[in-house]
């Protein structure tokens, strides 16, 4: 019987056709558990697709956790009137979401798809691996930096402050900055001595050594990468 594994995800950016790629690489298995950690959405062709193909692979595997991205907190303050927001969520990417949903304004999005949005998670911790969209800020609170939310999601450049006491023998997995795939590489390998890990390959970017969906097997300790198609 095959083992159950733990499959971290992030940063899909509107990439649907290259998730499916993935998946099939990935080969999802009824005891599996997918996390997703947020920007599903913007530049890319297809966020809505993103949204549908997440929603028939919990149909396929035991369980998929979703946390929310940047991308995502700018789409919903954008939806409830924040007008600032919704500049800054058109200006990065939001007309490909419009575009994907066939709407003319934020407004026009289907509920259901703005329910998956809110219903995200700001963190989750599975199987000794905490997961965040961003990264964690222990400058605020060194020993809660759950404490700071809006970090979860926008943060950057925190590896310095990090709190290994605190930490423990756990590990910290997250995406939002794109990455070149071959220094992600060299960040698993050391791993066990750093605890944290950047699984942002830049999907949607074309800059070297970016463009691709990486995928890390927490249960295995693998990393999977596709390029993008």
């Amino acid at each position: 019987m095959p083992t159950a594994r733990t499959l971290i995800l992030t940063d899909i950016h509107g990439c649907n056709a290259t998730l499916k790629k993935l998946l099939e690489k990935l080969d999802p298995q009824a005891e599996d558990h997918f996390c997703f950690l947020g920007d599903y959405i913007d530049r890319g062709p297809d966020s809505k697709g993103v949204i549908d193909t997440i929603w028939a692979l919990e149909k396929q595997v035991k369980k998929v956790t979703c946390l929310m991205g940047n991308h995502e907190e700018l789409l919903l303050e954008g939806h409830r009137g924040n007008a600032t927001f919704l500049d800054i969520w058109l200006r990065n990417g939001g007309r490909q979401t419009l575009q994907s949903f066939d709407a003319k304004s934020v407004f026009d999005i289907p509920d259901k798809y703005l329910r998956f949005f809110a219903d995200t998670r700001q963190w989750a911790e599975v199987d000794g691996a905490i997961l965040v969209h961003a990264g964690l800020n222990f400058q605020q609170d060194s020993h809660n930096p759950f404490a700071d939310p809006e970090s979860m999601r926008w943060i950057r450049l925190w590896y310095q402050s990090i709190n290994y006491d605190w930490l423990g023998d756990r590990i910290i997995i997250h995406g939002h900055t794109p990455t070149p795939l071959e220094k992600i590489q060299d960040m698993k390998e050391n791993l066990e001595q750093n605890r944290y890990l950047n699984l942002d390959s830049g999907c949607v970017y074309d800059r070297p050594g970016e463009g691709y969906l990486t995928a890390f097997d927490l249960t295995n300790k693998e990393l999977v990468s596709v390029k993008r198609v």
